[in-house]
C-alpha cells in the first residue's frame, strides 16, 4: 500500500491482485465517465476482455482509493511483443475531480517500476490521437510517439463486397485452427503487428476464427476474424498476391459467418490500405497513437 501525504492522507495505492474486483470495475467506469468513446461494459464484459485478450494481470495493475472508494486505474500486462519482454498500459484513468493533482504520476511511477521490478525491457501504450492533454503527460514521463494506428471498416448491407469477387480457380479456402495462423506469423519474422491484433491476443478470444486458402494444397495466405466481423489478421505470401486471393478469403468468410460489416486496425506502416480502399473500406475518424518508453 501507498500512503501519499502530498496528495491527500486518505489516498492509497494498491496492487488490483489486494483488492475486491468491483473496487477495478468502479475505477475503470468512474475514471472514464467523461472519455471521449462510451466505455459502457458490463463489470463481466470488462474482466474477460481487460483480463483476457488484452493481457492485463491483477498483478501489474494498480488501483488509487480515496476512504476506500476507488478513483484511479492503472491496467497492464506483460509479453513479449516485438522481441522484447514488454509491460503494456491497457487502460490509465483517474476521477475528473483529483487529475492534475498528482495522482497520475503517482500510480504512473508505481506502474513504471513494477515493470523494472519484473525485468521488463520496454513500456508500450495507445492514445487516441487528438488526446493532447494524455500525450503531454505521456511525454513528460518519457513516452515517444511511434507509429500511428488507423481504423478502417465496411458495411456488407448492400451486398457490394460480393460483387466484385470472383472465386479464383484452383484456390481451396478452408476454416482451420487459429494455430495456422500463429505459424503464418511466425514465418513472416520480425513485421510490428499492434498488440491487439498479435497472436497473443486472437489466440485467447472465443471469437475468433482462423480461415485459411491453399492453391495445389499449399498454403498461401491466412485470414483471422471474429464473427462479429474484427479483422485480426490478413496475410498472402508476396508472390501470390494481387491474385484476388485475400479478397477470397474474405468473401468465403462473410458468406460462412453470415457477416454485416468488417473493421480492421493496423499500424500506419503496413502496405494494406491500398488493397482496402479498392474493395470499398472506409476510414474512420478515430486515430491512436503508439508510444514507447524503454526503461534500459
Amino acid at each position: 500500500m501507498y500512503n501519499n501525504s502530498r496528495l491527500n492522507k486518505d489516498i492509497d495505492c494498491k496492487r488490483c491482485s489486494e483488492v475486491n474486483q468491483t473496487l477495478i470495475y468502479q475505477a475503470f467506469i468512474n475514471g472514464y465517465s467523461d472519455y471521449p468513446i462510451p466505455m459502457k461494459i458490463s463489470m463481466e464484459h470488462f474482466f474477460e476482455r481487460f483480463f483476457g485478450p488484452e493481457g492485463n494481470t491483477l498483478e501489474d495493475s494498480f488501483i488509487a482509493l480515496r476512504d476506500h472508494k476507488p478513483v484511479g486505474l492503472i491496467l497492464g500486462g506483460i509479453r513479449i511483443f516485438d522481441g522484447y519482454k514488454n509491460l503494456r498500459c491497457g487502460a490509465f484513468c483517474v476521477v475528473s475531480d483529483l487529475r492534475g493533482k498528482g495522482m497520475s504520476r503517482e500510480l504512473f511511477r508505481l506502474f513504471v517500476q513494477n515493470g523494472l521490478n519484473r525485468g521488463c525491457i520496454r513500456i508500450s501504450l495507445e492514445v487516441l490521437s487528438d488526446n493532447e492533454h494524455a500525450i503531454r503527460f505521456y511525454e513528460k514521463q518519457g513516452f515517444k510517439k511511434q507509429n500511428k494506428l488507423l481504423y478502417y471498416s465496411k458495411s456488407l448491407a448492400d451486398g457490394s463486397l460480393k460483387q466484385t469477387i470472383k472465386i479464383l480457380p484452383h484456390i481451396t479456402i478452408k476454416k482451420v485452427n487459429l494455430s495456422v495462423a500463429k505459424e503464418v506469423r511466425e514465418q513472416i519474422g520480425p513485421i510490428h503487428i499492434n498488440w491487439q491484433n498479435e497472436v497473443e491476443y486472437f489466440l485467447q478470444d472465443v471469437s475468433a476464427h482462423c480461415f485459411a486458402a491453399y492453391l495445389d494444397h499449399q498454403l498461401k495466405g491466412a485470414l483471422v476474424i471474429t464473427e462479429y466481423g474484427k479483422i485480426y489478421f490478413i496475410y498472402v505470401n508476396k508472390e501470390d498476391r494481387r491474385k484476388g486471393i485475400a479478397t477470397a478469403l474474405l468473401l468465403y468468410t462473410i458468406n460462412h459467418l453470415n457477416l454485416q460489416k468488417l473493421n480492421i486496425s493496423m499500424p500506419d506502416q503496413i502496405q494494406m490500405i491500398e488493397f482496402l480502399r479498392n474493395i470499398g473500406f472506409e476510414k474512420e475518424p478515430i486515430e491512436q497513437y503508439e508510444m514507447y518508453k524503454w526503461l534500459i
